[in-house]
């Protein structure tokens, strides 16, 4: 008898724990949805209405091969027990899983459980890891590796413990804090694809180009970053198609585009193999929580037009940017004092893309960087188009006053608040106590370019 438990790796094509599990007899595919993970506040419903799209896929593409997704809402030491009720002993397989102190705490009960009761564990890793080979061999041998086939047939089990649902239709039930989205992006390993497709296709033409402006970076980018984030789409597979489409491509301009997509790709990999980056380090002059300014920062009411329409977006569409991912975190960090928790804890329940190493990686490396806003602002986003389209209270403003609103002389007319803090001022405080603190390094990070997204 063969479980495979999914968590971070929701398809079905080249899923190596699936492939090996269906060699050898009957396969009962899994997914727990634990309130020890998804009760924290990194998480939200926009994650798990994902995670739920995805599901209902895997669930049709396995019942097209003879077979049937299992749910069950609990912890997964005791969906491991009512296997070991109904089956006796039998194999898990699992990519490991990364991400944080509850999945690491997770993560050792389950290893404790399958060890008491001798049950046999495969764990596979997320990179093939090799001591004797340097990074760049590793790489090299990852990009040329063949991808594992989907199984062709899925045996299951007869009988299933009466705790397990069939399909995903039951996890609406389970109770995830915040809310779910209307725009953001579709969960499922065919839209992953039709993602990749479109980005390979034509999307990638201006990728660098338009890589940080505000709106034309929605269709550049290559929206790929919440699929691998869930496992929609494995990394592998984006990596070898990126690498043939290099291979094919005549055309030097676009050539670069895609070197340039395929070195963040390779980024990211690097990273994921990083342990311990999920501690922080507070400033010694860290105010506390600041509620009232975290919630008007965190509800885009700020007063400062670039912060206030970038959250809202955020809010509506679960993607922005990676510049300014990093100006919303340094902007709360630093110009406000908050907590770096607490703000990494919000942003993370925002990002559909959430992938743990990544965001924690990126959110310490923001926190250590004084930003203007308003600077950006103007810099990236000159004539407000996108500030109009997020906070239609500006829409009439003339572009000379679009990022200082309060300079304009009908701002009192407004549906607009005042700023909460004088941006300035307020920076040079935060690089007064940042410069005379000793406690941060100033090394910079070799992956301290990664983006938050690709």
């Amino acid at each position: 008898m063969n479980v495979v438990w999914f968590k971070r790796d929701l398809r079905i094509a080249d899923h190596k724990p699936l492939a090996d599990a269906a060699k050898y007899g009957e396969v009962l595919p899994l997914y727990a949805a634990e309130p020890s993970i998804w009760s924290g506040d990194d998480y939200s419903a926009r994650h798990f209405q994902f995670v739920r799209e995805s599901l209902e896929e895997m669930h049709a593409a396995l019942e097209d091969r003879g077979g049937r997704l299992f749910t069950y809402m609990g912890e997964m030491e005791d969906a491991l027990s009512a296997l070991f009720k109904t089956y006796g002993p039998f194999t898990l397989y699992a990519y490991e899983e990364k991400a944080g102190p509850r999945v690491h705490d997770r993560n050792a009960r389950v290893r404790e459980w399958v060890n008491e009761r001798g049950i046999r564990f495969l764990e596979y890793p997320i990179n093939e890891k090799n001591s004797g080979r340097n990074i760049q061999e590793r790489w090299s041998g990852f990009c040329r590796s063949e991808p594992f086939s989907s199984p062709e047939r899925v045996e299951v089990p007869k009988t299933i413990p009466e705790c397990f649902f069939i399909g995903a239709e039951k996890l609406k039930s389970f109770p995830v804090g915040g809310k779910p989205i209307r725009f953001g992006q579709q969960g499922g390993e065919q839209q992953a694809l039709e993602t990749l497709e479109t980005f390979l296709e034509e999307r990638f033409h201006l990728y660098e180009e338009h890589g940080s402006n505000l709106l034309q970076s929605t269709v550049s980018s290559s929206r790929l970053s919440p699929y691998l984030a869930w496992g929609n789409i494995s990394f592998h597979t984006v990596v070898q198609k990126t690498s043939i489409k290099i291979e094919n491509c005549d055309n030097l301009f676009l050539v670069k585009q895609l070197t340039s997509f395929q070195e963040r790709l390779k980024e990211r990999w690097k990273l994921m193999e990083q342990e311990n980056v999920f501690d922080f380090e507070p400033s010694p002059d860290e105010k506390g929580t600041g509620d009232g300014l975290f919630l008007r920062w965190f509800e885009g009411q700020t007063g400062i037009p670039m912060i206030d329409a970038t959250m809202n977006c955020l809010h509506k569409t679960g993607w922005i940017p990676s510049k300014y991912r990093g100006m919303l975190a340094s902007f709360a960090v630093n110009t406000l004092s908050l907590n770096v928790q607490k703000c990494s804890d919000a942003l993370a329940a925002l990002f559909l893309d959430y992938e743990p190493i990544i965001h924690f990686h990126q959110i310490q490396k923001m926190s250590e960087k004084v930003q203007n806003p308003v600077k950006i602002g103007k810099k990236e986003d000159p004539g407000g188009a996108f500030i109009k389209r997020y906070l239609p209270s500006l829409a009439n403003v003339p572009v000379k006053h679009i990022h200082e609103p309060w300079h304009y002389p009908g701002f009192f007319h407004l549906d607009y608040q005042a700023p909460i803090v004088d941006v300035k001022k307020a920076n040079q405080a935060a690089r007064k106590a940042r410069t005379g603190t000793s406690a941060r390094s100033s090394k910079v990070s070799d992956y301290e370019q990664l983006k938050f997204d690709l």
